[in-house]
């Protein structure tokens, strides 16, 4: 029997109990020896919940000493993702962290060179990658019969955090997120453009507004236009005020028909072709429960398989970075109200 991988879970909120906990238990990949919050009662509820028996922590710093696991979760408020993984990293630990991975480029930099530095994966949960749908869609694309990608839209939109996290009021205050929608949702379809288009962005245009969710000082709806290297455009939008129905789909026309990836509940993925004339309607995997939050793709398992060398690392830290390039460029544009051409960098 392989040995599981030991994980420590930095941060014990919604996201780590409802996603990273629950993932990596089933995928017979690994254990849960350490839990990390300083509000430890989140911490004793997920172990209850889930009847870990983990060692408990207030200090994650005193969790990498003492429990030394192999790989951790970041499932901290934005602004704390930086110096939680440089700190689990420098410990000799893998770490998966939550999106968006940083609160600046210079902390998207600094991570990455961290991992290299220290020789250990850093994964950023861009989940939106490992969506059967989406798999799927990159298969059709890279098979080329539609041809050249000349056009992008990309929307993710739902009625907001407070709906699936409802102690999560750090959403909504700039100086813990940083961003709102933008990043929230935003940086999930950024990431996958790129994934499925291989595709760089060059230029970027953007405005972004809070419309709706009184008292926060981050946006609740954002949208951007995207000049890629090659001449290709396309539009980036995202919401935390859309209601009756979620909104987490994209479409790219292409010089041979167009592909729409999850805009039909009943057909995740139809390609309609000039050449020859006709629909097809591509068979994926039933999409597992919670997917606009990315839960049940096993992206636990995912990570631990690449840390034994099973399978590639499905967002390394690098790619996460140059998806959260896009987020801070739209930002900068919308303030500046100009275009804004991003670096690479």
């Amino acid at each position: 029997m392989k040995r599981k991988l030991r994980i420590g879970i930095i941060g014990c909120g919604a996201i780590a109990q409802e996603l990273h906990i629950p993932e990596y238990l089933d995928s017979g990949e690994a254990e849960i020896i350490a839990l990390s919050d300083t509000d430890l009662k989140k911490a004793q509820a997920a172990n209850e919940r889930y009847s870990l028996n983990a060692q408990l922590f207030p200090s994650y710093k005193d969790m990498l000493k003492k429990a030394a696991p192999d790989a951790v979760s970041v499932c901290l408020p934005n602004y704390l993702h930086c110096a939680a993984t440089c700190d689990a990293l420098q410990a000799g630990c893998h770490v998966l962290v939550e999106k968006p991975m940083a609160a600046s480029m210079a902390e998207a930099r600094k991570m990455v060179a961290f991992a290299d530095k220290y020789k250990k994966l850093l994964a950023v949960n861009q989940s939106q990658r490992l969506y059967p749908a989406h798999i799927k869609a990159k298969e059709v694309l890279d098979s080329g019969i539609l041809g050249k990608v000349l056009h992008v839209t990309a929307m993710f939109g739902h009625a907001g955090p407070e709906h699936w996290s409802p102690s999560g009021k750090w959403f909504f205050n700039k100086k813990q997120a940083r961003f709102g929608a933008m990043a929230d949702l935003g940086v999930h379809k950024a990431d996958l453009i790129r994934f499925l288009t291989g595709k760089e962005v060059a230029e970027v245009n953007a405005f972004y507004e809070c419309l709706e969710k009184k008292g926060a000082t981050v946006e609740d709806n954002f949208v951007s236009t995207l000049k890629f290297s090659d001449g290709t455009i396309g539009t980036l939008s995202a919401s935390w005020t859309v209601k009756g129905i979620d909104a987490n789909y994209t479409i790219l026309h292409c010089t041979n028909g167009t592909l729409r990836v999850c805009l039909l509940p009943d057909r995740p993925l139809v390609a309609n072709l000039v050449n020859p004339e006709c629909e097809i309607v591509f068979k994926v995997p039933e999409p597992p429960s919670n997917t606009n939050l990315g839960w049940g793709l096993d992206t636990g398992g995912h990570f631990c398989r690449a840390i034994k060398g099973d399978e590639p690392l499905f967002c390394p830290g690098v790619e996460g970075m140059k998806s959260l390039e896009i987020i801070f460029a739209a930002e900068e544009a919308a303030k500046k109200g100009r275009t804004v051409k991003l670096t690479h960098k």
